[in-house]
């Protein structure tokens, strides 16, 4: 009983301080190395030591709708928003650079959720280990919602949504001819000024209710989809922990005795 009072008491103090929190203004809180100045906030103690200058209107709590197209426009970059989301295309179109190396540049990385970041040379080696388009010739990744990153020069973002169907077996095993659809995820290439690929980012799903693998995305989610699952913790759908549950559980008898009081 006591280790219950004293979890009960931890738990109304994280809800003391959470309150406490959100009550503090948008407005003093920045990103780093980003000055904050904005036709939304009068607040002049801002940090000076990036030229980006985040323009908007202030929501009525918890942040600012941030005008792009003025942001981008302040940004200086020497690719235009629409030359950047070409070369992302035209990049996809070629295997996100397998198909041709020269797109990336010398310090180039690839960063998945669990994986990297790997150098070229590494993420070229990875990639022809799975032969995954021998396993999935339909494999196909349905690319759409592309756009420039107003925050971080260079930076272009898209959605991806992958179908494929297990045709030819994944490492040399029989084909389940299971058709595998993975959650929305978030894919991304950072473009030095050159107009090269210094960052790869793909894998990272943003809704794990959707597709057929609990929300595991990339690879992993592939072979999760054919009942090929890894056997690891990564390669699994989300799930909660005991401490985790047992935290939510007595955070809500706590929500239900404040209520009644």
């Amino acid at each position: 009983m006591k280790h219950l009072q004293g979890t009960l008491l931890f738990l109304s103090c994280s809800t003391i301080f959470v309150g406490a929190f959100s009550t503090i203004k948008t407005s003093s809180l920045y990103l780093p190395c980003t000055k904050l100045s904005s036709s939304a906030t009068n607040d002049q103690s801002q940090p000076s030591s990036s030229p980006i200058e985040l323009i908007g209107d202030k929501c009525d709590r918890g942040g600012i709708i941030l005008d792009e197209d003025a942001i981008l426009r302040k940004q200086n970059f020497a690719i235009s928003p629409q030359d950047l989301i070409a070369k992302a295309k035209y990049a996809l179109k070629k295997d996100s650079g397998v198909l041709e190396p020269a797109l990336w540049a010398p310090d180039f990385e690839f960063c998945a959720p669990y994986i990297g970041p790997l150098n070229s040379a590494e993420f070229l080696d990875a990639a022809d280990g799975f032969n995954i388009y021998d396993a999935f010739p339909d494999f196909d990744n349905r690319y759409a919602n592309f756009s420039v990153d107003p925050l971080e020069p260079g930076r272009v973002w898209f959605f991806v949504r992958l179908i494929a169907t297990d045709t030819g077996g994944l490492f040399g095993k029989e084909p389940t001819e299971k058709t595998v659809q993975l959650p929305p995820q978030v894919f991304s290439f950072k473009f030095n000024e050159d107009g090269l690929i210094r960052e790869l980012t793909v894998g990272y799903s943003v809704d794990r209710r959707q597709g057929d693998t609990g929300g595991v995305g990339g690879m992993f989610g592939l072979f999760y989809g054919v009942g090929q699952g890894l056997p690891f913790r990564e390669g699994q759908p989300l799930k909660t922990s005991l401490k985790f549950r047992l935290f939510t559980r007595i955070g809500n008898v706590v929500s239900k005795l404040s209520k009644k009081k």
